[in-house]
């Protein structure tokens, strides 16, 4: 994890940013030719003990375990009995400080197509997140894909009420309906006797692109007041490099300042990963 004098750098796909020192990271998913792919610290025991907890019960793999490579596990199973034709490939291989970990999924018939793509990512990890698509330790340092998505959700651990969530999605066309407006907001708060307040409604730049600031303050019968920052970007149609973005703060109201300070550090930090061909 890279420091810097306001935070810690989080990076994940396409993008970094800086969160204050205090804020954790609680989830993170990362997915990229439609195929799963996470980084995780190896576990007590090794990969081997890792392994004997994932691998799938003896009735549900198809058609078992295979040397997919060397220094690999991997297995295809059938998870799910109502769509028996359809397996899932997942794959685990050690990396500095960790296991790397890959799924994906196939009909079946076409494994080998799943099998080969699973290689190409494995074998595409780089330990460096300094470009390709992050992984937070490491990257993948293949080709961009049009079906990118990541989602990375954070805590800040002196005031766990305040969340932050950043999202991005790789689209066939752009994004213009998530965060843009306050019509449903409104009615909803309308309709339970609340009110709805718009704190800050404007375009806003962050890495280079721009995208559309709300916050709001919300009192509900029954529930706390509360906070709600978005900043919304609505990509660039089959471009996985100007994806939609959506990042979300929240918090109890009387958490406006530490949440505003949190928000500023992180979309005044945002920045884009160079790809992995691309040279400085």
């Amino acid at each position: 994890m890279n420091y810097t004098a306001t935070g810690r750098v989080q990076c994940i796909g396409r993008f970094s940013f800086v969160a204050p020192a205090a804020v954790n990271v609680t989830g993170r998913s990362q997915s990229i030719y439609l195929t799963t792919v996470t980084t995780i610290p190896t576990p007590s025991g090794g990969m081997d003990a890792y392994w004997i907890k994932r691998l799938p019960g003896p009735g549900t793999r198809q058609p078992g375990e295979f040397a997919l490579q060397a220094g690999l596990k991997s297995v295809w199973s059938a998870r799910n009995p109502m769509f028996p034709n359809i397996l899932t490939l997942e794959v685990v291989k050690p990396i500095s400080g960790g296991l790397i970990v890959v799924e994906s999924e196939a009909q079946i018939g076409n494994q080998s197509i799943a099998e080969t793509l699973v290689k190409d990512i494995v074998n595409s990890y780089v330990p460096a997140n300094n470009r390709g698509f992050c992984l937070g330790n490491g990257s993948i340092s293949l080709d961009p894909s049009q079906n990118e998505h990541v989602r990375l959700t954070m805590v800040d651990s002196s005031f766990p009420e305040i969340e932050i969530q950043f999202e991005t999605q790789t689209v066939n066309e752009p994004d213009l309906r998530t965060y843009t407006n306050l019509d449903e907001e409104r009615s909803l708060a309308s309709g339970r006797g609340g009110t709805l307040t718009v704190l800050r409604d404007q375009q806003r730049f962050a890495a280079g692109l721009s995208g559309k600031e709300i916050w709001i303050s919300f009192v509900v019968s029954g529930d706390k007041p509360g906070l709600r920052f978005t900043w919304h970007y609505p990509g660039v149609g089959s471009s996985s490099t100007q994806p939609s973005i959506n990042i979300l703060g929240s918090a109890p109201a009387e958490k406006k300042v530490q949440l505003a300070a949190i928000w500023e550090t992180v979309l005044t930090s945002l920045s884009s990963v160079p790809l992995a061909a691309e040279t400085k």
